[in-house]
């Protein structure tokens, strides 16, 4: 699976309550660092998901998926670097389960071989778009 397919799946699995899917996509060091907190460890992440995170009744909606144009350059053969990117960024919103956009959010993905090392994730308001 390619990382923006795997950024892609993260998204599904949650929406989807598939944990034991969503740990698979994660290193079992993984950090995720959000705005109001921190968390460590990839079953600490997943437990926070599963059974603690402010709202389940959510859908993620991803307007567009970036990845660095060195390594699109690298898939096409056009340098000698590795074909997989270390990060890529996915922008979008998170809805309500009526449609509802909460906010926008970009995440960063952080790769260490086919597994997500570490997210960041940042937050707005869409009322000023």
């Amino acid at each position: 699976m390619s990382a923006e397919e795997t950024a892609r799946r993260y998204y599904e699995t949650i929406d989807g309550d598939d944990y034991e899917s969503l740990a698979a996509l994660l290193r079992p060091e993984f950090t995720h660092y959000r705005p109001d907190r921190t968390l460590a460890g990839r079953e600490t992440f997943v437990r926070f998901m599963r059974e603690e995170r402010p709202r389940t009744d959510t859908i993620h909606a991803i307007d567009a998926v970036y990845r660095d144009v060195d390594d699109v350059e690298s898939i096409a053969g056009d340098n000698d670097d590795e074909a997989e990117s270390d990060e890529v960024a996915v922008r979008g919103r998170l809805r309500a389960e009526d449609g509802r956009e909460l906010f926008g959010f970009v995440d960063v993905f952080v790769f260490e071989g086919d597994a997500v090392a570490e997210l960041i994730t940042y937050t707005g308001s869409l009322e000023d778009r």
